[in-house]
């Protein structure tokens, strides 16, 4: 009998434990993350924090943004499409070295179209700044405190991947 009661009580704990931090990886939405995304983990309200953005400012931001992440979105599927071609070129622990070069040269030339997208956005958002706004900004990308580039440590952003996402998708970078 007491066996069968500490089993009880471990599943509950257990049952509690792994709702509790099913709940912490979760939004507000029910979606995976902390929030979709674009919302505050790479978007204007990140890389521009602090800046005191006008509200024109903000909205000619959110059209920089809106068109860049339509734009890039044909680039993100030919680098989802590319992982998979990967991923399948190696399953069961296959490995085709010609093959692989192949895919490898495909994902440098997507990134590359990403990267040129990414700075194309980067000084449109910049030509949207007054003089103050813009010595800030670059004071904050020399601090790493803010900034494009500055989410060091999130996907996509800060100097771990050099940012290979655009930073308005999110998100976040």
């Amino acid at each position: 009998m007491k066996k069968v009661a500490i089993g009880i009580v471990a599943f509950v704990v257990v049952a509690i434990s792994a709702i509790l931090v099913i709940g912490q990886f979760r939004g507000s939405d029910g979606e995976r993350g902390f929030g979709k995304r674009g919302e505050g983990r790479h978007t204007g309200g990140m890389m521009l924090r602090g800046l005191n953005l006008s509200d024109e400012q903000k909205a000619q931001f959110e059209q920089i943004r809106s068109a860049h992440q339509e734009a890039a979105a044909p680039l993100h599927e030919a680098m989802k499409a590319n992982r998979e071609k990967l991923n399948a070129a190696t399953a069961n622990g296959a490995f085709d070295e010609a093959a692989v070069t192949a895919i490898a040269n495909e994902h440098g030339s997507i990134a590359a179209q990403m990267l040129v997208a990414r700075e194309k956005m980067k000084s449109q958002v910049f030509g949207i700044l007054n003089d103050e706004q813009k010595a800030k900004f670059a004071e904050m990308q020399k601090d790493g405190k803010g900034g494009f580039g500055s989410m060091k440590g999130h996907r996509g952003g800060g100097k771990r991947r050099g940012m290979t996402e655009a930073p308005a998708e999110q998100p976040a970078n």
